[in-house]
């Protein structure tokens, strides 16, 4: 089989992703290059008036190359008077004895973490513009020189 046939096969087979119910109703979002996102419940047919956000974590998002987390939780949990918060933290770069940068250790937060940037708010729409401006943001703020 040539390479032609297996790509129309493999592609015939996800062809109607964008129909599932999980991935159809995500808010779309402009990402940067360099995020991995671990968690997405930001759905658009959700209201919060409804109580319809639950779990602490709705979206969450992390950039090892420029050691940022960003966090969207809703609080408290299927609370229609609840509202979301959005955290923006750094973890500083370990450093070796004489204070250089050791770019080889695995990226993971721990208690040197700084919180850079927090706003609570109940409009959904106020949440994804400020999710986008931080994510766009934080992929080209360098915190730390080497």
């Amino acid at each position: 089989m040539d390479g032609t046939r297996a790509f129309r096969k493999s592609a015939g087979t996800f062809a109607n992703c964008e129909k599932a119910p999980d991935y159809a109703e995500l808010t779309p979002l402009r990402i940067p290059a360099g995020w991995s996102i671990g968690w997405n419940q930001l759905h658009r047919d959700k209201r919060v008036e409804d109580g319809d956000f639950g779990g602490s974590s709705v979206f969450y998002a992390t950039n090892p190359g420029r050691r940022f987390v960003i966090d969207v939780e809703f609080r408290p949990e299927h609370n229609p008077d609840g509202h979301f918060e959005l955290t923006v933290q750094y973890q500083p770069w370990p450093r070796d004895a004489r204070g250089r940068r050791q770019n080889d250790a695995p990226f993971a937060f721990d208690a040197n973490a700084k919180l850079m940037h927090s706003i609570e708010t109940r409009s959904y729409t106020e949440l994804i513009e400020q999710l986008e401006t931080w994510l766009a943001r934080c992929t080209i703020w360098s915190v730390e020189g080497n």
